[in-house]
């Protein structure tokens, strides 16, 4: 008989890699899909529908993978602590820098979210940055802060320390990364990591809602366009655990911070409300040229 020959499995960092840029695709859909969503309802009380329905979606696969012991245990704490920092915390301040300094510039200096995670995750984690990820990290969030910029119309004037605010949205979802990061080295379940962190976000955005007096408004198209957002959201944020599971923050933070290339693209291509000019072209092209660095460090 013939010898079998030994299977051949990805190497991980390599999946990682794959899964955190599907991952990232998955937010630039769900990003087109809640500008139609927006249409019909308002941004607070789409983002409760759009949290409720990626936390209820997991509370229902939740027999399939749930070992109800472990929600007792230390690395749920910080499941829920990356659930309290996004998006209650990181959409706070990203709202606020909006309305203080405009949305381009907030999504540029936000973009710069991978270098917060990195400089965490080496003095937190230990984790070790070469030449390759430092200069892939830069191209990337040079990159996707040309692209954020090169949208940006005439403004009013704003005071110099409100660029801490759109710095404070980076920190946060910095911090979120590494939170979960930690949690799966002691409770390797991306899933349930998914679940916690989105049951903890609801929890505080029912809060705050209840609180505040509002009522959601009467059923409407919006309801079916945020739940898909919900779907969607719940979809990628499962990805993103399993690429943290699977590889280093210093990897994954990065490249899922292609998110705005990706919206770019598909805008372009499918939904046909970007132009897309040879700036920016290039600048997508220098992203991947930077993940394709950051991959094989």
């Amino acid at each position: 008989s013939r010898p079998t020959r030994p299977r051949r499995h990805m190497d991980p960092v390599y999946l990682s890699a794959l899964i955190a840029l599907s991952a990232s695709v998955v937010f630039a859909l769900s990003n087109h899909v809640q500008h139609i969503a927006l249409d019909h309802m308002d941004v607070r009380n789409g983002t409760l529908v759009n949290v409720a329905t990626s936390a209820v979606i997991l509370w229902l696969l939740a027999p399939f993978f749930l070992v109800p012991q472990t929600l007792l245990s230390e690395p749920v704490l910080w499941f829920a602590l990356a659930g309290l920092i996004v998006p209650s915390l990181s959409m706070t301040f990203h709202s606020w820098s909006v309305r203080l300094i405009g949305p381009a510039l907030t999504a540029g200096i936000a973009s710069t979210s991978p270098v917060f995670a990195m400089v965490i995750a080496v003095f937190v984690l230990g984790e070790i940055v070469g030449a390759r990820t430092l200069a892939g990290t830069a191209i990337v969030v040079g990159s996707i802060v040309f692209i954020a910029l090169r949208s940006r119309g005439a403004g009013a004037a704003w005071p110099a320390w409100a660029v801490a605010i759109p710095l404070g949205a980076a920190l946060t979802r910095g911090l979120s990364h590494n939170a979960i990061k930690i949690g799966l080295t002691g409770l390797p379940s991306p899933m349930t990591a998914a679940m916690v962190a989105a049951t903890t976000s609801l929890l505080i955005l029912l809060s705050v809602h209840l609180a505040s007096g509002r009522s959601l408004p009467a059923p409407n198209r919006g309801y079916f366009w945020f739940g898909l957002c919900g779907f969607l959201n719940g979809l990628g944020l499962v990805g993103l655990n399993v690429a943290l599971s699977l590889g280093d923050v210093v990897v994954v933070a990065p490249l899922v911070a292609t998110t705005p290339a990706f919206t770019l693209l598909t805008g372009w291509l499918f939904f046909r409300r970007e132009v897309v000019r040879l700036p920016t072209i290039i600048a997508i092209g220098c992203i991947f040229a930077g993940c394709v660095l950051i991959i094989t460090r």
